[in-house]
């Protein structure tokens, strides 16, 4: 298991963060978090919610000056106390009127709160906060931006959590690829991976996905069923382990016994195309450089319309990779970020739309002075693949 991060790490992410809000002109920072996006919060807790939407609540209030207030769900908060970094836990259903005396407890003036995770609060919450705050005449602001440019970089400890999580992928695809055979079903495929993971130590980031067939993998995505593998499918694997909170985003494709030479063409140039894709980023370069590549090599090879439809939202090629299996920034024609080191990001390449079906191959890449690392060895599960049932 990788090193653990240590109280000295959340120190100085508060410490940045502060330097923010004083960049921006605010007195404090109003942090919302859940269980299914828990990264915000999670960054300086160390803590993550569980129970039903109503119960995973994680809310937090970061002064400029002074302790960290933390809001959570009615059970969630007998959990908090015990393991949180923070120990200041509060009822999130009592905001209203907690709020204006934590509020006059902060050691400094408070005129400007900025809001983060607007786009995961419940609207009920959300007015509870606003009411709280508006009592005592403060203004409340959007800034995201904070904390999400933050969590955009890692430190050496978060990539060793992220770089376990990426091998503990690898182990448990391989684990459900030895097991894969005709009459097997997506969802036995997919508990053998959970199984993996879970006896290990990790955690499921978010779905472990098993899809088969010409129709399930000729969507983008889809949950496991109860579909037995037949002769000559396309078979592709998407699992998301976490390690102390730290995702990998992991997908690969084989192609059964009796697959016709034609889907063993365009799963080889999946495989091709996602190397020559992360071989391809270098750091200063823009992210809509590299979609305007995988566009060019999907052209040069007459491919373009199974590849262009599935790249028309957010995440078309990839997506930034952290405490959340899907983080921003989304990689797609749009994406004006700039790659540098320490970033971390899921870098897809999806065909789909062929009578046989489509395929997905995606690692998990830290991008470094020289490139980008990948943590998964997706040609290596492959080869084992295909060694195993020769």
């Amino acid at each position: 298991m990788a090193v653990e991060l240590v109280a000295t790490e959340f120190d100085q992410r508060l410490s940045r963060t502060r330097q923010k809000m004083r960049e921006a002109g605010l007195d404090a920072l109003f942090v919302y978090s859940d269980e299914y996006h828990p990264g915000y919060s999670m960054y300086y807790t160390n803590f993550r919610t569980i129970n039903c939407i109503e119960e995973s609540a994680h809310a937090l209030l970061i002064p400029l000056e002074g302790e960290i207030q933390a809001f959570l769900g009615n059970l969630n908060r007998f959990a908090a106390k015990r393991f949180s970094w923070v120990k200041n836990v509060h009822n999130v259903y009592e905001m209203k009127s907690l709020i204006p005396a934590l509020v006059n407890e902060i050691p400094h003036p408070v005129k400007t709160v900025g809001v983060v995770g607007e786009e995961l609060f419940p609207i009920s919450l959300y007015r509870e906060m606003e009411k709280g705050f508006e009592s005592e005449g403060i203004e409340i602001v959007e800034a995201g931006d904070i904390v999400r440019r933050e969590r955009l970089y890692k430190s050496r400890n978060e990539l060793d959590l992220i770089r376990s999580a990426g091998k503990l992928a690898d182990d448990s695809i391989l684990a459900a690829l030895k097991e894969i055979q005709i009459g097997k079903t997506e969802i036995e495929l997919s508990a053998i991976g959970e199984y993996v993971t879970r006896s290990r130590g990790g955690e499921i980031g978010s779905a472990y996905l098993v899809v088969s067939g010409p129709n399930h993998t000729n969507l983008p995505t889809w949950r496991p069923m109860e579909r037995k593998i037949e002769r000559g499918d396309y078979v592709w694997f998407d699992f998301n382990p976490s390690v102390l909170g730290y995702c990998s985003d992991t997908g690969i494709t084989v192609a059964m016994e009796g697959a016709t030479e034609e889907q063993i063409r365009i799963m080889n140039f999946a495989y091709d195309t996602n190397e020559r894709m992360v071989e391809f980023i270098k750091p200063g370069m823009k992210g809509k450089e590299l979609f305007k590549e995988t566009l060019r090599m999907c052209e040069e090879a007459g491919l373009s319309e199974y590849f262009l439809p599935y790249t028309k939202g957010m995440r078309a090629i990839g997506h930034g990779v952290g405490l959340e299996v899907v983080e921003t920034p989304d990689l797609g024609p749009n994406s004006d970020f700039v790659f540098e080191p320490n970033m971390v990001f899921g870098i897809k390449f999806d065909l789909h739309g062929f009578p046989f079906g489509g395929v997905r191959v995606e690692p998990t890449v830290i991008i470094s002075e020289n490139g980008a690392e990948p943590v998964n060895d997706l040609r290596g599960l492959r080869n084992k693949y295909e060694s195993h049932f020769k």
